[in-house]
């Protein structure tokens, strides 16, 4: 019973979380001028929310076995409120600051949810569970974009952002009796002092902890770059209704869905984790390369297959990284490992979306942005094939 209760509240809680990252971005038309001059664009408020994740991510690996990992959550959902309500301060100060908020309570929430799901499922489908996990990320950011713009119409926006930032304290009220639960069964550290930069100490000590934060690097990237820009490419380039744009950024996004569960499931049932993020980066870079061609986007079939593979690949990648932390790390050790790669996540998140913009501002155009995202994709998936291919032969030469 347990582990079913872990899977269903972190879920909801990552779903919560990455609809509060979302809520500003997927509605700035039709707020952001409410703030006035000197407000941050949307742009600027997606790279301070995930700066701040950044380095709540790194302090949560430390945090989780002397809090508890539900404890963290709902300190988590209570950052994102507070974030939200100050949002609804309605200045450019009060933007700035709920996009740190918020960034502040969505870092801590995936080490805190890999900690509890590595103590609590059967390595035999420990990849599956994350993947389903992690499917709360689209899910919450679809619902923030189908919800936030319904309710801003009906009620204000600051209504809308205020009547969010109650619901989640309700959530995080609603989940002691799971804290109780939970975090009594795994057992907390206690008050033993940690250093905050001990998760990416932890990466850089290890080889294969390094590869896995590279990859989480150029794929969190490659998903934000997706996320953020292929409604604007499509309509700016193939002259695309929004609807119809956003209709394959929603295809996008689904295919990611079903790609995670999938992904996770065929590692549980002997698939390589280690092939299988090659072989997604891989695909990543070839997606990006089709988004670069104006004669497979400006066919609707070959377009719909583009958005669906760009999916499964950039989007469908995260539970098979993140399960395999547990495979390479003692269980004391999966929340500072995972606030590590989790840092190198949200650094790529910060880092390539605005090298997708530069490039396209330096070329006039989208073309040379997805190819560069393609080129760094397929290099690494190249490189992680190449190193699995050397760990292999270290291996035989051991069992010789």
């Amino acid at each position: 019973m347990s582990r079913y209760t872990a899977v269903v509240v972190t879920t909801i809680v990552q779903v919560c979380t990455a609809f509060a990252a979302l809520a500003i971005p997927s509605t700035a038309p039709l707020m952001i001028h409410q703030f006035g001059p000197g407000a941050p664009g949307v742009g600027t408020f997606v790279s301070i929310t995930y700066a701040a994740a950044a380095v709540a991510s790194v302090a949560a690996g430390g945090l989780v076995p002397q809090l508890g990992p539900i404890r963290l959550c709902q300190i988590s959902l209570l950052a994102c409120a507070t974030g939200l309500a100050m949002v609804g301060g309605g200045t450019p100060v009060w933007l700035i600051l709920g996009a740190i908020g918020v960034g502040i309570g969505y870092g801590p929430v995936t080490p805190a949810s890999s900690y509890l799901l590595a103590a609590t499922t059967s390595p035999k489908n420990r990849r599956f569970v994350f993947s389903l996990k992690q499917t709360g990320v689209p899910a919450g950011a679809a619902l923030a974009g189908a919800v936030m713009p319904v309710a801003m119409l009906f009620m204000g926006w600051r209504a809308a952002v205020w009547l969010v930032a109650a619901c989640y304290v309700c959530i995080a009220l609603a989940m002691d009796p799971a804290r109780r639960l939970l975090d009594g069964q795994i057992g907390l550290s206690g008050h033993r002092r940690f250093h905050v930069l001990a998760a990416l100490t932890a990466i850089f000590a290890r080889a294969d902890l390094r590869r896995l934060g590279i990859t989480a690097f150029v794929l969190g990237g490659a998903q934000m770059c997706t996320s953020t820009f292929i409604v604007s490419y499509l309509h700016a380039s193939y002259g695309m209704s929004l609807i119809h744009a956003g209709f394959l950024l929603s295809v996008t996004n689904v295919a990611g869905v079903l790609f995670r569960l999938i992904w996770g499931a065929a590692v549980d049932r002997g698939i390589g984790s280690s092939k299988l993020l090659a072989f997604l980066a891989i695909l990543t870079g070839l997606a990006n390369f089709s988004m670069a061609d104006p004669e497979m986007m400006s066919r609707t079939l070959s377009a719909f297959g583009t958005c669906v593979v760009l999916g499964a690949a950039a989007i469908g990648w995260n539970g098979v990284l993140l399960a395999e932390i547990p495979q390479v790390v003692p269980q004391a050790e999966v929340g500072i490992a995972t606030s590590g790669c989790l840092f190198f996540s949200f650094a790529g998140v910060v880092a390539l979306p605005a090298l997708f913009g530069a490039v396209e501002q330096a070329n006039g155009g989208y073309a040379a942005s997805w190819m560069s995202i393609g080129v760094m994709a397929l290099v690494l998936g190249v490189a992680l094939l190449v190193a699995n291919d050397a760990a292999s032969r270290r291996r035989s030469v051991d069992a010789q």
